[in-house]
């Protein structure tokens, strides 16, 4: 699914992204909107944290097309 979201988050302009993770905290995956600004300030529009790599970039890839789906008029 990894692949899927950022197929998916590339074709997609002004768009900025964040993954996280170490040891003992889980994936940490956001997407900022930032409509031609700078990154810090971006609209957070998906936060997503999961224990699983897999299941943050699904839900990841489930939350980006809603938000492309309702804001910009599809994916």
């Amino acid at each position: 699914m990894e692949e899927q979201f950022f197929i998916l988050y590339e074709r997609h302009d002004n768009l900025a992204l964040e993954v996280g993770h170490n040891s003992i905290a889980d994936w940490c995956v956001t997407v900022y909107d930032r409509k031609g600004k700078h990154l810090r300030d971006g609209e957070r529009i998906i936060g997503v944290q999961d224990c699983g790599r897999r299941r943050a970039f699904a839900r990841a890839y489930i939350e980006l097309t809603e938000y492309l789906s309702e804001n910009r008029g599809g994916y």
